[in-house]
């Protein structure tokens, strides 16, 4: 069967030229038809940036940046190390003020790129717990998990090495919950999935909607930890969301 994205489209917008022609009724003139065109850029300088950096260098920026400026941890880890490195920061976590462990529970992303790497059952210990968002649970469910989880493990669509932000589409196998409600956000991403900036973030996206790809109802950017600097520019981790965040990064992905 073929696809038509364009009779595709057309389902998803109701009563769309009945629309375009009452507002264009209003404002006294004809329903423009014509695309337009975008307008060529006197400078690029958005699209220089980092734009000769390797994927080990990009790799780089983004821990120096989420190290320092933003109060985030990055590590590094492989394929095969993926579940014993999550497990370890998870229980890092899951400690009191001595060190020592305590009862905590971690609440995991079921995106299928994550599913396919880490396993619940080998993140969990006697004393960590480890829910996965379960869709078909309905919402009340996980929020209250993901409320009282001290941990949020979620699967990042892209990194921007410039900012250091983690770019989550929402998904029903990922609720926006798992990144904003846990005291530590946890984020796993592939090398390969790291990019300067938002330019080519949005990129990503522009290409999506071109393609007449169905776009993700919502689109985090998040830069470590929530903190704010609005009091006399003194900053302050952990107002408004996550106090703590690591970013994974999987070297060989």
């Amino acid at each position: 069967m073929s696809y038509d994205k364009t009779a595709n489209r057309a389902q998803r917008l109701h009563n769309r030229e009945s629309f375009l022609d009452n507002i264009a009724s209003k404002l006294g003139r004809t329903k423009a038809v014509s695309q337009v065109e975008r307008p060529a850029l006197k400078y690029t300088c958005h699209q220089e940036v980092m734009v000769t950096f390797s994927q080990d260098e990009l790799k780089d920026a983004l821990i120096t940046y989420a190290n320092t400026a933003l109060g985030a941890n990055a590590v590094v880890t492989t394929q095969a190390e993926l579940e014993a490195t999550l497990k370890q920061v998870c229980l890092t976590y899951c400690q009191d003020e001595q060190g020592q462990a305590i009862p905590g529970e971690t609440i995991l992303s079921a995106y299928e790129p994550l599913m396919e790497l880490v396993s619940a059952q080998a993140l969990e210990t006697e004393q960590h717990h480890v829910y996965v968002w379960d869709q078909g649970a309905g919402y009340e469910a996980n929020i209250v998990v993901a409320e009282r989880a001290k941990v949020g493990v979620v699967f990042a669509e892209q990194a921007l090495a410039e900012s250091g932000t983690m770019v989550l589409y929402s998904r029903p196998d990922q609720g926006r919950a798992v990144s904003l409600l846990p005291e530590a956000s946890v984020f796993v991403v592939p090398k390969s999935a790291l990019v300067a900036r938002l330019t080519q973030a949005t990129d990503k996206l522009h290409e999506k909607a071109k393609q007449g790809e169905r776009l993700p109802s919502c689109v985090n950017f998040i830069s470590g930890p929530s903190s704010t600097a609005d009091i006399e520019l003194i900053k302050v981790v952990g107002v408004h969301g996550p106090i703590y965040a690591t970013y994974v990064i999987i070297d060989d992905m």
